[in-house]
């Protein structure tokens, strides 16, 4: 057993424990202090300390669980009750909540310090942003359990909000808008040293990505995937199939030669939601970091949109983009060079779904099978169309 399997194996051991612990002494928070270990340990107290601090006399007099699913966090609707001080505040009457009741869920979004990074997003940075993103209300984690509770607006009850998948049928328009978003969003710190001073604890994605590879052993699983999803990557791809990983890991060093900005990092069309008013919108940013613009725009672009429609709209998406970003920041950036960066990237894309079709038995399944092979589909169609490995 390799020195990092080992601190996997005791870090689920020490997280189990705190569990066998929460499931004897059922705790409850009631404080603002408190961590709630599931949705089940939340209380009326603890909402009115999270979400009424600000109104005197307001509380949460009631909560309904009224909906729930499971992937990498455990996610719950809440119906609020209030008192006539809170209904007079006009708090919200509905929240979505994201926890890790589970060692699964706890080794991804708290082993990975993934919830961490949402918390601090929505708390610290969600405010100061002027795109479509859903709101954050409150975040707690316990750095030694890994128990973590995000709570959050609820796009269906005030944006009438439809969440995408790959089944999607993302238009032109759409396309153009989440282009539009993506350019606003970078824009916001492009080359800012606030990345580097106020938000800290944001990683480099070129650092986060390395931590992440070495616990999830990405290179492993990409190999490993390379042969169960055979027969949706072509056949010159399958060839070259040993040049990926290296390829992907010279990826990195742009993140570190260009100016940095703001990057959601994982945009698949599974992160996208569109709201009652037709606007493209950002929904979980556990994998925000700070790194160079084309790792977004590529997958974005690779993974969100048919093979067919990607390899249509594609050079004018990019050219859409800079000019979005141009009239953000002033910066004007060369469309050659941009091209190239963006082929480079695309192989970013590509370990996201190779590591989620196959990967350690510690970590769940992450999306369904069907939506997993289309994205390694559409993006090893890329690879191949664009010669992304021959551009280094």
């Amino acid at each position: 057993m390799s020195k990092h399997t080992n601190n996997t194996v005791l870090t689920a051991l020490k997280i189990a424990g705190f569990m066998c612990l929460e499931r004897i002494t059922r705790p409850k928070a009631r404080r603002i202090e408190d961590v709630p270990c599931s949705v089940e340990a939340i209380t009326p107290e603890w909402l009115t300390a999270a979400l009424c601090k600000d109104v005197p006399g307001a509380r949460v007099t009631r909560m309904d669980i009224t909906g729930s699913s499971t992937g990498t966090h455990t996610r719950h609707r809440l119906k609020l009750t209030y008192n006539d001080e809170g209904l007079k505040a006009n708090l919200p009457k509905s929240i979505f909540t994201k926890s890790l009741p589970t060692l699964t869920n706890r080794m991804i979004g708290g082993f990975n310090n993934t919830s961490l990074v949402e918390g601090r997003f929505f708390t610290e940075i969600r405010p100061l942003l002027n795109i479509e993103a859903p709101i954050g209300y409150h975040a707690a984690f316990d750095r030694r359990s890994f128990a973590a509770v995000l709570l959050m607006e609820d796009l269906v009850a005030t944006k009438n909000a439809t969440f995408c998948n790959y089944k999607t049928n993302v238009t032109r328009e759409m396309a153009e808008d989440m282009i539009d978003l993506l350019a606003l969003l970078h824009a916001r710190f492009y080359g800012d040293q606030t990345l580097e001073t106020r938000f800290r604890w944001l990683a480099d994605y070129q650092t986060w990505f390395k931590i992440g590879a070495k616990k999830m052993r990405v290179e492993y699983y990409t190999d490993k995937a390379f042969d169960e999803a055979a027969h949706m990557i072509p056949g010159d791809l399958m060839a070259r199939r040993h040049e990926v990983w290296p390829a992907i890991m010279k990826g990195l060093t742009i993140h570190g030669a260009h100016p940095k900005c703001l990057l959601h990092s994982d945009v698949h069309i599974g992160n996208w939601y569109q709201t009652g008013a037709g606007k493209m919108a950002l929904c979980d940013w556990q994998c925000a970091s700070k790194g160079h613009w084309a790792r977004d725009v590529a997958f974005a672009v690779s993974a969100g949109l048919t093979t067919e429609n990607r390899r249509a709209w594609e050079k004018d998406l990019l050219a859409r983009y800079l000019d979005r970003l141009h009239e953000h920041t002033g910066v004007r950036l060369d469309l050659n060079q941009s091209w190239n960066l963006y082929r480079q990237q695309i192989l970013q894309a590509f370990w996201n779904w190779t590591i989620t079709l196959c990967h350690s038995p510690l970590l769940p399944n992450m999306q369904t099978e069907e939506t997993t092979l289309t994205n390694i589909q559409r993006i090893a169609a890329a690879i191949s169309d664009l010669g992304c490995l021959d551009s280094f």
